[in-house]
């Protein structure tokens, strides 16, 4: 009997994959942006003394948005 048959939701339209893409996006944009400052980094701290404070700044600034991002995606989740 056809009547019986559920419609068949197109996979994009699903919410559940709608979900899992943007939470994914948000794991893309997070990893760019960590890769990003982690360079930025590494070319500033590549000095005799060690890291220097550019790069220390650098670095926290990239720990601080790793922070939000975290916070971001966890609200995203609940």
């Amino acid at each position: 009997m056809m009547g019986d048959k559920a419609p068949v939701i197109p996979l994009h339209l699903h919410p559940g994959f709608q979900e899992r893409h943007r939470v994914n996006e948000l794991k893309t944009a997070l990893m760019a942006e960590t890769l990003a400052y982690v360079q930025v980094a590494l070319d500033n701290a590549a000095g005799p003394g060690g890291a220097s404070p550019r790069a220390v700044k650098i670095l926290e600034r990239a720990c601080a948005l790793l922070d939000e991002a975290r916070d971001q995606l966890v609200c995203e989740l609940l």
